[in-house]
């Protein structure tokens, strides 16, 4: 259950082989199979060493992950998604929770959401801003978390 999961964290360097592995195969397994949208998932982003890395599971077998990524404007967040037997029980939310902390609430943070997954976003501060898009044969929405100045 998600309420058992540990957040993690990592930079890529911190990272053992069987995590990474982990982490690319969730991600393998929702954006290309699952979505059916063939792309090279692996990027520099991902050895970037302002990369954090989030994920949850046992062990090194993840069930959820993203990764917060350097931004011309501050961060992006990006690479969300969860096994399907773990959605709707707020684990995303979590690792989201986790990865905005880490940022800070003064950092702007922008990301690209599924537009069916935009309402998911807002609930966290997130407002769209910009015009959809489609990539990889599926809708997208530029969203943007304003970071809060005192």
């Amino acid at each position: 259950m998600a309420g058992m999961r540990e957040i993690r964290q990592g930079r890529f360097a911190e990272l053992d082989g069987a995590t990474v592995f982990g982490i690319v195969r969730l991600r393998q397994d929702v954006f290309v199979v699952e979505q059916h949208c063939a792309y090279p998932d692996l990027d520099d982003n991902d050895t970037d060493p302002a990369t954090v890395h989030f994920w949850a599971g046992d062990g090194a077998a993840p069930v959820a992950c993203l990764r917060l990524l350097r931004d011309p404007e501050g961060r992006r967040i990006g690479r969300v998604c969860c096994t399907p037997s773990e959605r709707g029980q707020g684990l995303s939310g979590k690792l989201l929770t986790a990865a905005l902390q880490e940022a800070g609430p003064e950092v702007e943070i922008v990301l690209d959401s599924q537009t069916y997954a935009a309402g998911f976003y807002r609930r966290f501060g997130f407002v769209e801003d910009g015009e959809e898009f489609l990539e990889d044969g599926i809708l997208h929405v530029p969203m943007r978390r304003a970071g809060k100045r005192d």
